[in-house]
């Protein structure tokens, strides 16, 4: 099978939305599969971390977040961008300290992925960081952008019964399963 990207192009929103492709990036992709030609609008993203931190007791840390596109409060494990040229562990332990004040230690970090999200769709990834042995360490500050509600800690064996974000889910059951 031979795929090439024939061309990519910036798509710029228009009126009341005007200037947002700093924040969200569409692109036009021409592409040609096996000589056959199609047009893609692809979501452009980067990588992102989702936080699986584990207290001493065994407890996973999560947190409460309104997420506007469910229109609802979730339970969710803590996640972000890894930032430019950010490794997957430095980005999970200042997103677990700014998103709940728990701090951990890169020592006691194990990375799984990167995992694709929606490869036809995004060019997203993320990796799963489980962060062991993580104490409360101050205030959670989280982003403006964000609407953390709470933390909570869950028995690590009951947490993923809590969670109804699929990926979050997922996360929390590949670590626990580390632990049996």
């Amino acid at each position: 099978m031979q795929a090439n990207v024939l061309s990519k192009n910036p798509i710029a929103f228009a009126g009341s939305a005007a200037g947002l492709e700093k924040f969200f990036k569409l692109e036009h992709w021409r592409v040609n599969v096996d000589g056959r030609e199609d047009d893609r609008i692809i979501w452009r993203r980067g990588d992102f971390v989702l936080i699986v931190a584990i207290t001493p007791n065994n407890e996973v840390v999560l947190i409460r977040e309104y997420k506007q596109a469910a229109e609802r409060v979730l339970l969710c494990i803590p996640a972000g961008a890894v930032k430019k040229d950010e490794q997957p562990v430095a980005a999970a332990l200042r997103e677990l300290n700014e998103e709940t004040g728990y701090a951990g230690n890169e020592g006691y970090c194990r990375t799984f992925g990167p995992f694709f999200n929606a490869p036809d769709k995004s060019t997203e990834r993320h990796f799963v960081v489980a962060v062991m042995d993580v104490k409360k360490a101050g205030e959670a500050a989280p982003e403006e952008c964000e609407t953390i509600l709470g933390v909570q800690l869950h028995p690590l064996a009951e947490a993923k019964e809590k969670m109804t974000v699929g990926l979050h889910r997922m996360a929390v059951a590949e670590v626990a399963e580390l632990f049996r």
